[in-house]
């Protein structure tokens, strides 16, 4: 609610109980706002006592709703953090990971090729990561927004594609690549086709023909439906959405958002702790 309106609001609510009590009280006398009531409200108004307790009266308010987010955020928190465990167990064989297969946790990070947040991720994963000696790796999984249309899906149909042709390796360079260079927000490459034909070269691509081929096979657009699914079914309703997995014993730490990476290094110390 608008301060000014809370203000005046409370300012009505003060005056009409003082009016009410007073004439309740002088119910025997005349008809109409006693003289010694309209006195009362001329001295508060005068003194600062009517402005100190609409004072109190809005600072209650405020302090109840900061109190209430609070309450739904931790909530809210609590139910991602659950959901968070439902994220598919991380397979060499089938994830995208960067770093040492076999760490103890993974940083699985759900992204959009043309979201704006994920472009300003790009790369935060990688430094986060790097600071923990192979016990932890990134996993990337795919999660096109609907409304960032279809040059969303497609860096994700040829992300895979040029790692299905040359490795993961090159599946992150082109990746990277793709967010430096994306107009982003649907927008996609400036350059289109041709822009994303030079970036899989440089990425280790030999084959173009096989990468066109493959980016239009719909068993590729069935693994990023079920990576979205598999984000969904984990929590995940936006991107980057991260989820931070111990694999050892399966706990898992929910993080929203395009975070510093010293929050992505804390979470990742949280859960080597199991």
């Amino acid at each position: 609610m608008n301060p000014n309106v809370l203000r005046n609001a409370l300012r009505a609510a003060v005056l009409a109980t003082v009016i009410c009590a007073s004439t309740a009280l002088a119910a025997d006398s005349a008809p109409g706002v006693p003289a010694d009531v309209e006195s009362l409200i001329k001295r508060m108004e005068e003194s600062g006592a009517l402005d100190a307790a609409i004072d109190r009266g809005i600072q209650r308010h405020i302090q109840r709703q900061i109190e209430a987010r609070k309450k739904e955020q931790e909530t809210l928190q609590k139910r991602r953090q659950q959901a968070a465990r439902n994220a598919r167990p991380v397979d060499v064989n089938r994830d995208r990971i960067f770093g040492n297969v076999n760490a103890e946790v993974s940083v699985i990070v759900y992204t959009d090729f043309e979201c704006p947040f994920c472009k300003r991720f790009a790369g935060v994963p990688e430094q986060a990561i790097s600071k923990f000696d192979g016990k932890a790796n990134l996993v990337f999984r795919h999660y096109p927004l609907e409304f960032h249309g279809a040059n969303a899906k497609r860096g994700a149909y040829y992300a895979e594609c040029v790692g299905r042709q040359s490795g993961s390796g090159a599946f992150f360079t082109f990746a990277n690549d793709w967010f430096r260079q994306t107009v982003s927000n649907g927008k996609g490459l400036p350059q289109g086709d041709q822009q994303i034909r030079e970036l899989a070269l440089k990425a280790g691509v030999k084959d173009l023909a096989a990468l066109d081929t493959c980016a239009k096979d719909p068993t590729v657009a069935q693994m990023v439906k079920d990576d979205t699914a598999d984000g969904t079914r984990s929590g995940i309703s936006g991107t980057p959405g991260i989820i931070v997995r111990n694999n050892r014993t399966g706990a898992s730490l929910s993080i929203t958002g395009a975070v510093p990476a010293a929050q992505v290094e804390q979470t990742i110390a949280e859960a080597l702790k199991g």
